[in-house]
This record gives C-alpha cells, sequence and structure tokens, in this order.
C-alpha cells in the first residue's frame, strides 16, 4: 500500500513540475514585455491566468511608473544625478528581469517584487 501511495505522489510530483514548467515556457515572451516599457500592459492584460508572467507584468508594470517619476525629476540639476540613478537602476533591473525570464526562473526584484506581489489587479 505505501508503495502505491508513494508512487502515486511521486506521479503528482512529476505532473505539477510538467504544469509549472508548461506555465513558464508560455508566459515567457509576456514576462519578458512586462519589462519593456510601454510594453508591460500585455501581461497584465493577455496573461492574468499565468501567474509566472503576471507577477513579471506587475514588477514591470512598477519599474514603468518609476521610470516616468524619474524622467519627470530629471529637469532640475540638483536632482539629475539621483534620479538618473534610479533610471540606470531601473534598467538594470528590467534587464536582469529579462534574464531570468529567458533562463526560467523567478525573480523578485528587491522592494519593488513586494509591492508587485500587492498590486491586486
Amino acid at each position: 500500500m505505501d508503495d502505491l501511495e508513494s508512487k502515486n505522489s511521486e506521479e503528482k510530483k512529476d505532473d505539477s513540475g510538467e504544469s509549472q514548467e508548461k506555465m513558464i515556457q508560455e508566459g515567457k515572451a509576456a514576462a519578458i514585455l512586462g519589462y519593456i516599457p510601454f510594453m508591460c500592459f500585455v501581461p497584465l492584460i493577455k496573461m492574468r491566468d499565468n501567474p509566472f508572467a503576471l507577477k513579471h507584468g506587475k514588477q514591470g508594470l512598477l519599474l514603468f511608473a518609476l521610470e516616468i517619476i524619474a524622467i519627470i525629476f530629471l529637469f532640475p540639476k540638483i536632482s539629475q544625478l539621483f534620479w538618473g540613478m534610479i533610471l540606470i537602476l531601473c534598467l538594470v533591473s528590467a534587464a536582469t528581469g529579462i534574464v531570468y525570464v529567458t533562463q526560467g526562473k523567478d525573480w523578485k526584484i528587491p522592494f519593488i517584487g513586494e509591492l508587485g506581489d500587492k498590486l491586486k489587479l
């Protein structure tokens, strides 16, 4: 009896692992678009049923909002250096997110990933 139960649990693990991999593969393209400014809405609208793509879309939306704020505040010279650094950090985070997506890995951007998890869309 124990052998049958362990065999069934192993099959369930394989099925969930395969479905997880399938979800990641289906959501990769949309997740990549999530990190490109203005395109972050694609996974939020088209891939709402894919948690992988939706999570990266939420992070991309927050990055996009931060990028807009950074661009707006680039005008005064005093804040130019500060907001320029923020913009560079956003671009590096977006590029890192794209790398993780292409590898099929889950990654939370420090600080922003937590906010993305709290977004109710």
